[in-house]
């Protein structure tokens, strides 16, 4: 990494930091994604009879906390870009940093690097403080040297990173806050979640297999199901519709006015 982006970065580290809400809402969201999961977890332990084979005790662990924490996160990574817009500080900053594409791809490191750190930091607690849940409730734990856990608990720190960054590019494509965090919202959460119980069985069977994020949390399964992408496989469909996304941002930025 050159010197001029390493020195980008730290100025997007501290225009983060300066602003007060934004790491007490990054803890917040980490307590929210734990605090949630060992709900979630309490309650489907005591049903893991009935699941039987398909019980997954680490995706259960992390998946219901993950679910209201995204969005928090991917609000977080359009604020990253749509902050400097509303306050016009964006102009200053093409000032000081005139290549457009230098100043972008430091806010998506930096963001994506503290995405990463508090995205592992959720994982990790979220996952530990499950399994001492599903314990409680009868069921068997899962322990990071079992086939697929440790695999599963790191890509939900990468997932949330994921996340954060198609806020990122969501924030510098629509430039308005509200816009890019309901887009987010859409993309992550309503679409994958909602629709596919609104839509047609063929079409909300695609959307379970192939849409992105839907795609991408098979990354934190250990009991793969056999009609859904393979983990990785999963994570990869992701990454790419992230990367197309940030591709998209970098264009746009380096074209228009401001």
């Amino acid at each position: 990494m050159s010197a001029a982006i390493a020195d980008t970065m730290r100025s997007e580290w501290t225009k983060f930091r300066s602003i007060p809400s934004n790491l007490p809402i990054l803890l917040a969201t980490v307590t929210v994604m734990v605090g949630a999961s060992a709900l979630t977890t309490s309650r489907a332990s005591e049903n893991h009879q009935a699941v039987g084979a398909a019980f997954d005790p680490t995706y259960i662990s992390m998946y219901g906390g993950f679910l209201f924490a995204q969005i928090s996160v991917g609000a977080l990574g359009v604020l990253v870009v749509t902050s400097e817009y509303a306050t016009g500080m964006i102009r200053t900053s093409l000032t000081v940093v005139p290549r457009r594409g230098r100043l972008l791809a430091a806010k998506v490191w930096t963001f994506g690097l503290i995405a990463l750190v508090t995205g592992e930091v959720a994982a990790f607690c979220s996952f530990l403080l499950g399994q001492i849940m599903i314990g409680a409730g009868g069921a068997s734990p899962a322990t990071l040297d079992q086939p697929g856990v440790l695999r599963a608990v790191v890509g939900m720190g990468l997932v949330w990173v994921l996340v954060g960054l198609i806020g990122v590019a969501l924030g510098c494509l629509l430039r308005n806050t509200m816009a890019a965090t309901t887009m987010v919202t859409a993309v992550n959460f309503i679409i994958p979640i909602i629709g596919p119980r609104l839509m047609p069985a063929a079409v909300g069977e695609w959307v379970t297999t192939y849409w992105p994020i839907s795609a991408g949390l098979q990354v934190i399964t250990t009991a793969h199901h056999p009609e859904r992408l393979a983990p990785w496989t999963g994570f990869g469909l992701m990454t790419a519709c992230t990367a197309a996304l940030l591709m998209a941002a970098f264009a746009v930025f380096r074209l228009r006015d401001v």
